[in-house]
């Protein structure tokens, strides 16, 4: 017998890709539960269950930098005072490509993955396998199933950190696959979409007041970010080609009103509605217009 749940949770993170660096990632969790029928004619307590695999999720990858540790590139380093950093040679993957992507983050902040790539079904394998006894004895197995939102329009793909926040959000490299609607005189304007996708494809949206400096080494330009929040000193060292600056809190609600306002500007006498998400089904609306 089994039992499934669709859509159990989503996990908003990041993790890091050899080719395209570091990327934001919002996947719809889905499970299946099998095993034999007790004596109330049930597998298990479907509700205690679901809550326990969807804490574990919530402590293990979401809102989270995870990283592909047994890629050549990655290098994994314990720090004092629970921290880690985690260093990664493009040169590895390519012998002429001399970037290197740095992270030095509380430990909480990073889910170290058994794997050279990160990928949907390679989490989902080692989700089951890491879950699997703490769940009830009666249970025989348990299959999850990432997929990332099916979006037809335009999407991209986004890390940041806020360092002002209470939660997890705080954790300087963690992300979101997203879409955006922007309706120009009350018109969805897929143009302008597909244009302010390109403008964040595969981006780090990084926050002026935490910009600690800009470097160059070995003719790479580089941005790096550093603050400290309740959960401890947070570093980032990342291509600057794959930074967009702002000088805003990196919330949905300021980045909806970014697009907003940049698109306004740049289209006089037009009023800009976009609609921001923040992962899948969520997000924030903010309205502009520049007099022509």
């Amino acid at each position: 017998m089994k039992l499934f749940v669709k859509n159990l949770t989503h996990v908003d993170f990041s993790y890091f890709d050899a080719k395209r660096g570091l990327l934001g990632e919002s996947w719809q969790t889905d499970i299946v539960l099998t095993g034999k029928l007790n004596d109330e004619s049930m597998i298990c307590d479907f509700g205690i269950v679901k809550k326990q695999i969807k804490k574990w999720l919530d402590d293990n990858i979401d809102h989270m930098l995870a990283i592909p540790a047994e890629h050549d590139g990655s290098m994994l380093t314990p720090l004092a005072n629970d921290r880690v950093a985690f260093l990664f040679d493009h040169s590895k993957e390519a012998a002429d490509d001399k970037r290197v992507f740095q992270c030095d983050a509380p430990t909480q902040a990073i889910c170290v993955l058994p794997m050279a790539e990160v990928t949907p079904d390679a989490v989902a394998k080692w989700v089951e396998a890491q879950i699997l006894n703490l769940l009830p004895a009666e249970l025989e197995a348990v299959s999850v199933r990432f997929t990332p939102e099916h979006i037809t329009g335009a999407q991209y793909q986004y890390s940041h950190g806020l360092k002002k926040h209470a939660g997890n959000c705080q954790r300087i490299a963690h992300g979101h696959r997203s879409t955006v609607e922007i309706y120009a005189d009350g018109v969805r304007n897929a143009a302008m979409e597909h244009d302010w996708a390109k403008r964040w494809e595969d981006i780090y949206l990084g926050t002026q007041e935490d910009l600690d400096r800009e470097i160059t080494e070995n003719s790479v330009n580089y941005h790096c970010f550093r603050y400290t929040s309740q959960q401890g000193l947070f570093e980032l060292k990342i291509d600057s080609n794959q930074v967009y600056m702002l000088d805003c809190d990196t919330t949905v609600e300021s980045l909806s009103a970014h697009i907003a306002d940049v698109l306004a500007k740049e289209n006089p006498g037009t009023h800009i509605e976009a609609h921001g998400f923040e992962g899948i089904g969520k997000g924030a609306i903010s309205e502009h217009k520049v007099s022509a």
